[in-house]
């Protein structure tokens, strides 16, 4: 905690006690008293402090918007939210000009949220963000940034697992993508471990005791130490035993943990856990020829390519779109134990924004409303590469449903405290790799 939030601290324990002490010599009961607080005996509610906005619907956010003089500037790090002030405008008519998009990019919207907050000059009043580390909750939220607004109409239609770390307004995944016209029936892949086929233990390398390469998959990849990647690996890491498990399954044997002979734990400077099945995986992967694309159009181009014969890209599931240019790929689906975990949208509301109904209005609406039919949640379904988290509105355009991809609820809890050494692994692991 710096000064400043210490001072603050200190200041409001100072009122509370003032006021306890206040309350207390009073015989009759203060006004000023927490709204919470209820005459003894009084079994009457007490009243709120302001509106329950849980609990308020679309068309009452509505009417209390009208009333805030503001503008609610909506930071946002995808044109969904500009697709929803559109929609707005068309359907409220008295909302034109009353919601601003700001394009924002997930590497430093954090620290500009952050910076507004601790300048005292917060500009944004809603912030829409893909959150895949849990550095979002832990960082923000956690720390009084953001606020979570979750609708009681829409929670009741979300896996508590997905409410864990705020509102989530639809999910979607990083997979892998084959090249569908050398794979017409499906890609073979089955689980992760086929990725990393090749390897030999005896020479810790892809290369055999000849010196004969014996890596099978050409691979392509986004910047692995971004935080869509980094937590994928790290997610494999915190489920190492069912990653082991589902080796020993796979190939009838047990697995042999190399990095255990290859690397050198050291505690407070580099450190990994013992005969884990996930750092043994990321290992291995670490070990392989790879190429890191700026961009994701980039890492399907070259699987639609396949120059190098078969090929595989890790890349954004949006980038699926390609297809509609002609391009032969596909995501990889159904890997044991899991292909992947879903990676949400979460919409927040800013602390310190001064159009509190208007925030809440434009996520509720970006949600679907109380039922789903707002039109909130239409042009996300167009898109055919994410899919709802209500269950009682579905993404018909999305080709695969969660259960065919084999997608898993992330454990941000876990996943922030490994994902920052995930990234220090892979520089220095990338660094020991042989010449392939």
């Amino acid at each position: 905690m710096n000064i400043k939030k210490l001072g603050i601290c200190m200041v409001a324990l100072l009122l509370v006690v003032v006021m306890t002490l206040a309350v207390g010599c009073n015989k009759t009961p203060s006004t000023d008293a927490p709204a919470t607080a209820q005459t003894p005996g009084d079994n009457t509610p007490a009243e709120p402090d302001g509106p329950d906005y849980e609990n308020l619907t679309l068309e009452e956010l509505y009417q209390l918007t009208l009333q805030e003089p503001g503008v609610v500037t909506v930071y946002a790090t995808t044109t969904n939210a500009y697709t929803a002030i559109k929609n707005i405008e068309r359907a409220y008519p008295d909302l034109k000009g009353k919601f601003v998009y700001v394009e924002c990019d997930t590497n430093n919207v954090c620290d500009r949220i952050t910076m507004e907050n601790e300048s005292g000059n917060v500009n944004a009043d809603v912030l829409q963000v893909k959150d895949n580390s849990g550095e979002v909750y832990y960082e923000l939220v956690g720390y009084d940034y953001l606020e979570i607004y979750q609708p009681a109409s829409v929670v009741a239609h979300v896996s508590p697992e997905l409410l864990q770390f705020g509102m989530p307004a639809y999910a979607s995944f990083s997979p892998w993508y084959y090249n569908t016209e050398k794979y017409p029936d499906g890609c073979p892949l089955t689980s992760w471990w086929d990725i990393v086929e090749g390897y030999n233990p005896d020479t810790m390398s892809y290369k055999d005791a000849s010196g004969k390469n014996t890596q099978y998959w050409t691979i392509f990849t986004k910047d692995i130490t971004s935080a869509s990647y980094a937590a994928l690996w790290a997610q494999l890491i915190v489920d190492g035993d069912a990653i082991a498990a589902q080796y020993e399954k796979q190939y009838g044997k047990a697995l042999d943990y190399t990095y255990m002979q290859a690397l050198k734990n050291v505690p407070g400077v580099m450190e990994f856990p013992d005969n884990n099945g996930g750092v043994e995986l990321f290992w291995r992967f670490s070990q392989m020829r790879t190429t890191e694309l700026d961009d994701g159009d980039q890492v399907v181009s070259a699987v639609d390519q396949s120059l190098a014969g078969p090929t595989l890209g890790l890349c954004s599931a949006g980038k699926r779109d390609n297809v509609n240019s002609g391009a032969t790929i596909d995501w990889v689906t159904g890997l044991e134990p899991y292909t992947a975990f879903m990676g949400c949208d979460y919409l927040y509301v800013v602390k310190g924004s001064d159009n509190p109904a208007g925030a809440r209005f434009f996520i509720l609406y970006s949600l679907g409303g109380e039922e789903g039919k707002s039109g909130g949640l239409e042009p996300l379904n167009a898109r055919g590469t994410n899919w709802s988290v209500r269950d009682d509105y579905t993404f018909t355009n999305t080709p695969f449903t969660l259960e065919e991809v084999n997608l898993k609820s992330p454990d941000f809890d876990k996943i922030y405290n490994y994902y920052p050494n995930v990234k220090s692994y892979w520089l220095y692991w990338r660094s020991l790799a042989p010449n392939n």
